[in-house]
């Protein structure tokens, strides 16, 4: 049995099917395409250790829809009477009680099953019931202390029943005779976020007792070489993930060369097992261009919708995060106003706010030294939205610390559009000569190029030239790939891993 992790897509199914869950998803596919009912699709549950099944249909239906769609757990709505409002909160207190009483125990299966009895008897409440019996409860458990953990874990419940990430088929879809027998899996594939919970240790336990032939598809070691610039929860998650795939896989795929040339280093200098280099394979990623879907309509209403003229401005893509380095892109654009005022188009930012960037924001904010709206930020923009705004921009800047690939920049030559970027190493190979690359410590020559970017019309030329040369990467050639090595490796790789 082939067994591919979608873990990931599974716990993000509310996310938009970017970054690593587009990988994850485009593996599903490739998979799915390859062997059909041959392969199982699993979600680890780290509560009840162990994979399960999930059933084709509901995977077609992801890669169709390009996203999870799980029915939530739905509650009731408020009760007209208040004599009924009365009934349900006593009714509600008891079943807390009796779930808490009837499922004691610290260990995670018993917890699991304890919160799913806690969601099913607040589904049978509004929140404003809900939230009216919390009230009430506060000033008692000053008496009481054993109600402070009754509400303590309802409201936790509660919190994710609200904003519906609790899987109403989760009681079967984790059920006992769904489970994926370990014994039966000869293949095993973790290509999503591997290091969110302990799904690592339990495929290395695996190995070890059940033969499984382990693959994993590594994007980067950044929470290891650049712990500094990494969240804070993923630089203490991955490293020990890291450790325990390290100790137990036989091949690996990597986004890049760059990021297989980390790997391999890190695995010299810290003494785990060689790996045969062959079988340490770069994957490239695609970046499909969406050029082809912008019509004139939603490129109007995008760009009147952000005050936006089609190339009058210049455009940045990425999660707002130190690594991404927008507080380089924040002093570039101050210092280029300060020497040529009038003659800067705006910067846009577009992505999510990540971690620690609160006083950069509020800097950005209250900065006098920039003209009105010199620097905009936009976190709320969906794919049609952004394809516009590739397609309208001037060129792009990407003065990113490090990265595993760097797909913004692709993206950008996908479309045609010169981009500004950092030499990291993976982005100067995924660029194949295409964008301007320029060291961050030489801030003048950021400046020079950026301006003439903006207002040398020869320069321009020649950039847009060479984006709209860029040979581009596409998801058929990253599927094709990966299956190929994939069966490469199942034909003459196996032996000589477990030898290495």
């Amino acid at each position: 049995m082939i067994l591919v992790d979608v873990t990931t897509s599974y716990n993000f199914r509310h996310w938009k099917a970017m970054g690593l869950l587009r990988v994850e998803q485009e593996v599903i596919r490739a998979f799915r395409t390859a062997y059909g009912d041959a392969v199982t699709f699993g979600i680890y549950n780290p509560v009840l250790g162990g994979y399960f099944r999930v059933p084709g249909a509901e995977i077609d239906a992801l890669l169709a829809e390009g996203r999870w769609s799980v029915p939530p757990l739905v509650r009731a709505t408020t009760a007209p009477s208040r004599r009924e409002r009365h009934l349900r909160r006593l009714r509600l207190f008891r079943e807390l009680r009796r779930a808490m009483r009837g499922h004691a125990g610290d260990d995670p299966a018993t917890e699991w099953r304890r919160d799913t009895a806690i969601a099913e008897a607040l589904t049978r409440v509004s929140l404003d019931e809900y939230a009216s019996l919390s009230r009430w409860l506060q000033p008692v458990e000053r008496r009481v202390k054993a109600l402070g953990a009754v509400r303590s874990r309802a409201d936790l419940v509660n919190h994710r029943l609200h904003f519906g990430q609790l899987d109403a088929q989760a009681p079967a879809r984790f059920a006992p005779e769904n489970a994926v027998d370990p014994g039966e899996v000869t293949q095993y594939l973790s290509v999503g976020g591997f290091w969110g919970d302990d799904r690592y240790e339990y495929a290395y336990h695996a190995r070890k007792a059940h033969g499984w032939t382990v693959h994993y598809l590594i994007y980067d070691l950044i929470p290891v070489l650049w712990r500094h610039l990494t969240e804070p929860t993923t630089k203490e998650t991955f490293p020990l993930a890291l450790h325990w795939v390290l100790w137990g896989v036989d091949q690996v795929w990597t986004i890049s060369d760059t990021t297989r040339q980390d790997l391999l280093a890190h695995i010299d200098d810290h003494g785990y097992p060689p790996m045969p280099e062959r079988w340490v394979t770069p994957v490239l990623l695609g970046a499909d261009s969406a050029s082809g879907e912008v019509t004139p309509e939603a490129t109007r209403a995008t760009l009147a919708r952000h005050d936006l003229d089609a190339g009058g401005f210049v455009l940045m893509v990425g999660t707002l995060e130190p690594r991404k380095n927008h507080d380089f892109a924040y002093r570039l654009w101050r210092e280029l106003h300060k020497r040529h005022p009038g003659e800067v188009l705006p910067l846009v930012f577009v992505g999510q706010p990540g971690w620690n960037m609160e006083g950069f924001a509020e800097m950005l904010a209250e900065d006098v030294g920039l003209p009105h709206r010199a620097i905009r930020i936009l976190t709320d923009v969906d794919d049609a939205a952004l394809g516009v705004l590739y397609e309208t921009c001037r060129f792009t800047l990407y003065p990113s610390h490090y990265e595993g690939w760097g797909l913004p920049v692709v993206e950008s030559l996908n479309h045609g559009k010169p981009c500004l970027t950092s030499d990291a190493p993976s982005i100067v190979e995924a660029a194949q000569g295409a964008a301007d690359t320029l060291p961050l410590m030489d801030g003048e020559a950021w400046m020079a190029r950026a301006f003439a970017l903006m207002n040398d019309a020869d320069a321009y030329a020649g950039a847009l030239a060479r984006a709209r040369a860029f040979g581009g990467y596409s998801w058929e050639e990253f599927r094709t790939n990966l299956l190929a090595d994939f069966e490469a490796f199942l034909q003459d790789g196996a032996a000589e891993s477990r030898a290495g």
